[in-house]
């Protein structure tokens, strides 16, 4: 009999499950914790305050059944799993992507400063000496299988030790003991490197929201220089046509082999945010070069990507400039961190508005809007072992939603903002008040949810959007 193939989540869960939950006995220290809430209100209050059922439901079942849960602590003051239960990608795994800046963002809305200081400040100590951050973190001890998906992991070289009890983030009465650890910087498809800038974006964007909710001035000047080695290293991945290269930001299959137009905007958000950060902390020398940096970025983006009345996904690497799946999330990317110019957006955003293929299934948002026109050429390279999907990412996920509600809060589109989060809570609400991972489009005009079942990303982004703009929600 064959056996099933395993996709990455299932893998990760039968390689590091249970590595973590001998502190304490496996209790989760935070998940019954009652929250700070915002500005020392309650989040209880915040509901209250919604109007809409649906919504206020939505926001609950985020909060209540997926984010406090996930916020057990277990491997080091501040840590989280990226899944409700930590069934998958658990096991003391921390990924300092998109999906715990996500998490981090709505735990600070939640009045969580301590927990998000302590997440922050283990990756922080797994950075590379060239600046990068990686996209993943495991256990070192045992060696982790380096034969299918961790095969980039680079052991011992990145293996580090990392002192929970330093930097004054531990919970009152938890004690953590010193422990090894590996970072992972390289993907499972080398030739392609997606998710090469990943992690150093979102650390920098977190550096920053931190900053943003606790103003700590001695903090700031803490970490300001290992901000600026994460946005190095990012620079030293610049072209000579002036882009980053790497691969698909956040998308691993169809890895957009070459360079890809969402990996253009978030550079250029994290270059400006640093900016601000130096500005903060007095040093306007340092403003003004990550000012400049993120200029020139957006000429080149402007200049390679954009056609007639829209930006392109991406430039492949030996094919050229790819622009054959509809509007693509690139767009949003474009608006929502403002790298699209007025010129651009008198043309694009009206179109924006009247394409209903980011809605698929009601579910927001696709990642382009004709997901089955893709090449056999634009899949990933094969793997000598077993595999998901070549084209798993061709799907709505809450980082494509996140971009799109962003760029709507960006051009005051509040009311499609507003709709979209009705949708994405129907979602949840419907399957027990849980959120997965992706929404794949299925011919019928349907989607077909993937990915662990309490996946924390859309309740994350939800609770952003709903408590980070209370005033469009009374």
């Amino acid at each position: 009999m064959r056996k099933p193939k395993l996709t990455r989540r299932e893998f990760l869960l039968r390689t590091t499950a249970g590595a973590g939950l001998a502190l304490a006995g496996g209790k989760p220290f935070l998940a019954q914790e009652p929250p700070a809430g915002v500005n020392g209100v309650d989040f209880r209050t915040i509901l209250l305050e919604i109007s809409d059922p649906e919504v206020r439901a939505g926001v609950e079942a985020a909060i209540v059944k997926n984010l406090l849960p996930a916020a057990v602590e277990t491997a080091y003051p501040g840590y989280f799993w990226i899944t409700a239960d930590g069934k998958a990608f658990g096991g003391d795994a921390t990924w300092p992507g998109l999906d715990s800046w996500q998490m981090a963002g709505a735990y600070l809305l939640l009045g969580r400063i301590r927990l998000v200081r302590g997440y922050f400040d283990f990756v922080k100590a797994s950075q590379r000496k060239d600046g990068d951050i990686p996209f993943a973190i495991l256990p070192a001890d045992p060696k982790p299988d380096t034969s299918t998906f961790f095969r980039g992991l680079r052991y011992p070289e990145d293996v580090f030790s990392y002192d929970p009890e330093t930097g004054g983030n531990r919970p009152a009465g938890v004690s953590y003991q010193t422990r090894r650890w590996i970072g992972l910087f390289d993907h499972w498809v080398p030739r392609a490197e997606p998710l090469s800038a990943l992690g150093p974006v979102s650390f920098i964007l977190a550096a920053a929201e931190i900053h943003d909710a606790a103003n700590s001035m001695a903090r700031l000047k803490g970490v300001l220089p290992a901000l600026d080695k994460a946005a190095g290293y990012l620079l030293g991945r610049k072209s000579t046509n002036g882009l980053i290269a790497g691969s698909g930001f956040y998308v691993e299959l169809p890895p957009r082999f070459g360079w890809d137009g969402v990996t253009q905007c978030y550079v250029v958000h994290a270059f400006r945010e640093l900016a601000r950060l130096y500005r903060a902390g007095g040093d306007l020398a340092g403003a003004a070069a990550w000012t400049g940096h993120a200029d020139r970025l957006t000429e080149s983006f402007r200049a390679a990507f954009w056609r007639d009345d829209h930006f392109i996904e991406y430039i492949h690497r030996e094919r050229g400039p790819v622009d054959a799946h509809g509007l693509s999330d690139v767009n949003w990317a474009a608006v929502a961190f403002g790298v699209a110019a007025d010129r651009h957006l008198s043309s694009l955003w009206p179109r924006l508005m009247k394409e209903p293929g980011f809605w698929y299934g009601n579910m927001p948002t696709q990642l382009v809007t004709r997901p089955f026109s893709y090449e056999a050429w634009e899949r990933a390279d094969p793997v000598p072992f077993a595999d998901t999907s070549r084209m798993y990412d061709d799907a709505a996920m809450g980082r494509v939603w996140y971009l799109e509600g962003t760029a709507c809060l960006r051009m005051k589109e509040h009311g499609r903002l507003v709709e979209s989060v009705r949708k994405v809570c129907r979602a949840g609400l419907a399957n027990e008040g849980y959120w997965h991972e992706r929404y794949h489009a299925v011919a019928d005009g349907t989607v077909v949810a993937r990915g662990p079942k309490g996946y924390c990303e859309y309740p994350a982004i939800l609770v952003r959007f709903v408590l980070g703009h209370p005033e469009l929600f009374k």
